[in-house]
């Protein structure tokens, strides 16, 4: 049978001269002292059996080796080095963080490489250090030990290790010495990294760099005239092109002109880091985000005006799980009337509340009533406060908002798919992604109206919800928003009703004599407060007009009614009325609708019925007070009649009758 012995394939001595009868013992003997033979364990003592090297039998006993005891190929090795090869963390780490003269980390593959010559070698340290083992792994006799561990060493299966150790024994001796004394240092070499690659001064690296961080933006061929100019009075070296870029392309570099040259925006593109979202344990309206932007499609702005363009702007708000849209609004403004809008339709399609609400930064999301109404849709805390939802606006040029992420995705899938789009950017690079103007040109007579824009709009909220989930895509995004919510609060209009209404307490509003004026954008609207039986408030018009009043209205009703409110004596906001869209007449006969007249005669009485009314208030007050216009004419006759020198508070009375009656005259 084939044993391994001082990790030599070997077979019994016996073999030789007792059961083959191949020699004599006597010539056994003879051979093992001549080297004709080699002994790899010793026959002496109780139980010990002498084994002789196979691979140093002479051939024609090989051939018997093959013949007796078969291949020995098909022996399992059993290399004792390979049960101590034990991964050394510390090593594995300090070959990961090594980093040569240049910066750059070690490849894997050597780092590989490394730490398995530091295994093999901990493991020769491990058996030399225990007598017993050493001993019968690697023989007694001090000039064959390290003979043997080399041959251990390069037995070791090379498909299963990776290493680099020498393959001479007295090499491996200085290689395992030198790990003991200097450890791991010993695999880094002197020259690493050292592959003559461009050397510059600081001050050469400095004025390359600085220079090109210019926002002249030099080429490189300027750059290095530049450098040219002044090298010879610096006695700086002469350089190559291509060493000038090199200097520049290495990323500690890059990082900086990149900055400085383009700006943050395009330093971010490809040096910010990033953090990723973890997502799990997500569900539907658990997170809503809301952002504006351009709509993309071409449009004539109104029927009066030539001006083509996109000019019309679209407020959404997505629940970022599903990726749906769940809430728009479409107007030519991006303000805080349209955050109301988008948000009214949310809560309309979502019945709940969000746990996390976000934004960007525009100053309508960080109005005091645009804050006040997100903090009440977002969900409540409990009575340990906690549970509850939050919203915050995402900072100023991280672009970390999922709202912009989703926007781009629906312009490029959904928005640009439309003929009259005009793409992405007339900025953008590649042609794909840009308008065929002369196709739009040719076809303007018949481009949506904005009117128009709003049912294509509706078509493109459709075609996005109804597209597979990019993640879960055998679901369409209705579908993964439909999805069984774990937890929900549930929220209507009406719990926030209060808080949809926008109110104008820094812009109050005069009610005038025709009524009150409210601008809202670019539209003006005209109301009036009308009684129960939808006639003239009379009243109202009596106490009111003059008065300045703040208005609260909900942007999406501004056909019905909105309320005017005064402040108080504590300072709390009261509705004194509400106001009606004034009504248009028709004054054109042809023209009118039944019973357009008789409204209109009506609504016309309203100034006889408030000057008869005045003039009788007037009237009971002269008899109250019996100041009247007569009286007046009376003292003053007599004043005439005495020049001036009626007794003082005779005098003093005239006067004064005669101021309350101009004053009253006024009327």
């Amino acid at each position: 049978m084939y044993e391994y012995h001082s990790n030599t394939l070997s077979i019994p001595a016996k073999l030789l001269y007792d059961d083959w009868a191949l020699i004599a013992y006597e010539t056994y003997k003879t051979w093992c002292k001549r080297g004709k033979l080699v002994r790899t364990k010793q026959g002496r003592g109780a139980s010990n059996e002498a084994f002789v090297s196979y691979k140093d039998l002479p051939l024609d006993i090989k051939n018997i080796c093959l013949k007796e005891l078969g291949d020995p190929k098909k022996v399992a090795v059993k290399n004792i080095l390979v049960e101590y090869l034990v991964p050394d963390h510390n090593a594995i780490s300090f070959f990961a963080q090594h980093r040569k003269p240049d910066g750059q980390p070690l490849a894997q593959d050597i780092q590989v490489i490394r730490a398995t010559n530091v295994m093999i070698l901990n493991a020769i340290r491990t058996v030399l250090n225990d007598y017993g083992v050493a001993s019968k792994a690697f023989g007694r006799k001090k000039t064959h030990i390290w003979k043997n561990i080399s041959d251990a060493v390069n037995a070791i299966p090379t498909r299963e290790w990776k290493y680099s150790l020498p393959g001479n024994d007295r090499s491996l001796y200085r290689r395992y010495n030198e790990y003991l004394k200097n450890g791991y240092a010993c695999f880094i070499h002197k020259n690493e990294g050292n592959e003559h690659k461009l050397k510059l001064k600081q001050e050469v690296k400095d004025f390359l760099l600085a220079t090109y961080c210019l926002p002249i933006k030099y080429t490189t061929p300027e750059l290095l005239e530049k450098y040219n100019n002044v090298k010879d009075d610096n006695s700086w070296p002469s350089i190559s092109e291509s060493a000038v870029n090199q200097f520049l392309d290495q990323p500690e570099n890059k990082r900086i002109w990149m900055l400085a040259r383009h700006g943050k925006e395009d330093w971010a593109k490809e040096f910010k880091h990033t953090l990723t979202r973890n997502k799990k344990g997500w569900f539907p309206n658990v997170y809503w985000a809301i952002d504006g932007t351009k709509l993309d499609w071409v449009h004539f702005w109104d029927d009066s005006s030539n001006n083509m363009g996109a000019k019309l702007k679209i407020d959404v708000v997505f629940d970022v799980f599903s990726e749906k849209i769940i809430g728009w609004s479409l107007s030519f403004t991006e303000s805080h009337v349209d955050h109301f809008k988008a948000i009214k339709m949310a809560v309309n399609e979502a019945g709940c509340r969000p746990y996390l609400f976000t934004y960007d930064n525009q100053s309508g999301h960080k109005m005091d009533r645009m804050q006040n109404l997100y903090s009440s849709l977002v969900a409540k805390s409990d009575d340990d406060g906690k549970n509850g939802g939050t919203h915050y606006p995402h900072k100023v040029g991280e672009h970390n908002s999922p709202a912009e992420q989703l926007f781009k995705r629906l312009q490029q899938q959904v928005i640009t798919k439309f003929w009259f789009s005009d793409g992405q950017s007339i900025k953008v690079r590649r042609a794909d992604n840009r308008m065929n103007e002369d196709f739009v040109y040719d076809n303007k007579d018949i481009l949506k109206t904005p009117e128009e824009l709003y049912q294509a709009w509706e078509t493109a909220v459709n075609l996005w919800n109804d597209k597979k989930h990019p993640h879960l895509k055998k679901l369409t995004r209705t579908q993964v928003y439909n999805q069984e919510m774990p937890q929900k609060q549930s929220l209507s209009l009406f719990d926030i009703m209060d808080k949809m209404w926008i109110e104008e307490k820094n812009r109050p509003v005069t009610y005038k004599k025709h009524g009150l004026d409210l601008r809202i954008g670019d539209v003006k609207y005209q109301y009036e407060v009308l009684d129960v039986d939808g006639n003239i408030d009379l009243e109202f018009r009596r106490k009111y007009i003059g008065k300045k009043f703040i208005i609260r209205y909900d942007p999406e009703y501004l056909d019905g009614y909105i309320q005017l409110c005064l402040m108080d004596e504590n300072k709390k906001v009261v509705n004194i009325a509400n106001a009606q869209p004034k009504r248009n007449h028709q004054a054109v006969p042809i023209l009118m609708q039944d019973g357009d007249n008789e409204k209109r005669k009506e609504d016309m009485k309203v100034r006889d019925i408030e000057f008869a009314r005045d003039e009788a208030d007037y009237k009971a007050l002269v008899r109250r007070t019996g100041i009247s216009r007569e009286k007046m004419i009376e003292d003053q006759d007599l004043l005439v009649k005495f020049k001036g020198r009626l007794p003082k508070d005779q005098r003093s009375k005239v006067e004064s009758s005669e101021n309350l009656t101009s004053i009253a005259s006024r009327f």
